[in-house]
């Protein structure tokens, strides 16, 4: 069998679905004897081939404002590949140009199977809020029912569809499309574990062993609520206990790793902010296990997260989390293991962290995290769901 993904979201900063789609490649690899080809927006065309795993770059202009994202229009280009490489089952990781292609080449070639991976929530969290913004709410809603009758027209044509969470499951469901896959994300559990905790980071962050180390580690712009975690570190010092605070030190340090429009704000912020480090996207997953390892909590703002892929390594690598009490996090963090509190609502957040300094509770809640991972999330476990499922197809 010959699997294809297509997808905008793969580039060297990229978050959940290039994570996604390198453990797919890699089960494929290692279980199984098929082929995989993935068809990736790039700055030129490009073809590679690493045994049985190919990829196809297509060249396409960067987004405006969401650089280096890039946006596939020669469809054209991606039938030529598939024609080439002739599929048996394509799976869908964007929306936007890049189905069409795919619906176009099934109907030329009716073996072929389409599963449609719904990873974003679509209407409610770029169209409704973006329109709303500028045109007002009346506009914004309008918006979000075509938005809804685009994604039930587009996720309505294909053979499967599969959400990575109870939650988004009842989003697509609310559009029209119902019988969508559960399917689970996973984390590659030896690469994401406490063991790679290192003093030297934290002294690196100003931090030392009896300190409090925070993380943020992903996209800088407004959906993932970068500025909010801000808030939540100026406000600590008027919750935490009183041996936290002292005149030598921050009361707590937080650390913001990745990229994106925010950037360059946020390292300005940085100059100014006791205790706020920025620092650059961490494309080394055993260095960002490493980092992630050495905190204390991670602090998730997003209350539109659709798995909450970055969360799940935290919790990996033995940390607690604290968020807020909306969409998947709900799912991702109960109470045994973190905190959650109202959207929108820094001083909130940095009460429920306060909370869990104060029972010390920081270093138990994270224990029972990882071990929440270790029994609910592994990548061959979704991977087993994912193939038996194109099987059937």
């Amino acid at each position: 069998m010959t699997v294809c993904d297509l997808t905008y979201a793969y580039n060297e900063v990229s978050g959940g679905i290039r994570t996604y789609i390198d453990a797919k490649r890699r089960y494929i690899r290692d279980h199984t004897d098929w082929r995989h080809l993935l068809i990736i927006p790039g700055a030129e065309d490009a073809f590679s081939q690493n045994g049985r795993l190919a990829t196809r770059r297509i060249r396409s202009p960067v987004l405006p404002g969401a650089a280096p994202y890039r946006l596939i229009w020669r469809v054209d280009k991606v039938l030529r590949a598939l024609r080439r490489r002739r599929p048996d089952l394509i799976e869908l990781g964007s929306l936007y140009t890049l189905p069409w292609a795919a619906f176009y080449y099934r109907r030329h070639h009716p073996s072929c199977r389409v599963v449609g991976f719904y990873h974003t929530d679509l209407p409610s969290v770029y169209v409704r809020p973006v329109v709303s913004q500028w045109l007002g709410e009346r506009a914004g809603t309008a918006a979000f029912r075509l938005a809804a009758r685009y994604v039930r027209a587009l996720y309505g044509r294909c053979d499967a569809t599969v959400t990575a969470s109870p939650a988004l499951r009842e989003k697509l469901a609310a559009t029209g499309v119902h019988g969508a896959h559960c399917i689970s994300l996973g984390v590659n559990l030896e690469t994401f574990h406490p063991r790679r905790r290192s003093t030297a980071l934290r002294r690196r962050f100003g931090v030392e062993d009896d300190g409090l180390l925070l993380v943020y580690a992903g996209r800088f712009d407004t959906e993932k609520r970068v500025r909010m975690l801000v808030e939540v570190l100026e406000h600590l010092p008027g919750h935490l206990p009183t041996q936290h605070l002292s005149a030598g030190a921050p009361p707590a340090s937080l650390v913001l790793a990745g990229q994106g429009p925010l950037e360059e704000e946020l390292r300005q912020k940085a100059q100014s902010t006791p205790g706020l480090h920025v620092v650059p996207f961490v494309k080394d997953k055993k260095e960002l296990a490493r980092l992630l390892a050495s905190a204390d909590g991670y602090l998730a703002g997003n209350p539109n997260e659709t798995f909450g892929l970055s969360v799940v390594e935290a919790q990996a690598c033995g940390l607690p989390v604290v968020g807020v009490g909306a969409g998947a996090l709900v799912e991702r963090v109960p109470e045994a293991v973190g905190a959650l509190g109202p959207v929108d609502d820094p001083e909130a957040m940095a009460r429920n962290v306060a909370r869990l300094v104060s029972e010390g509770a920081l270093r138990e809640r994270g224990e029972r995290a990882r071990a929440l991972v270790e029994d609910r999330f592994s990548w061959t476990r979704t991977f087993d769901q994912i193939t038996a499922l194109y099987r059937e197809l």
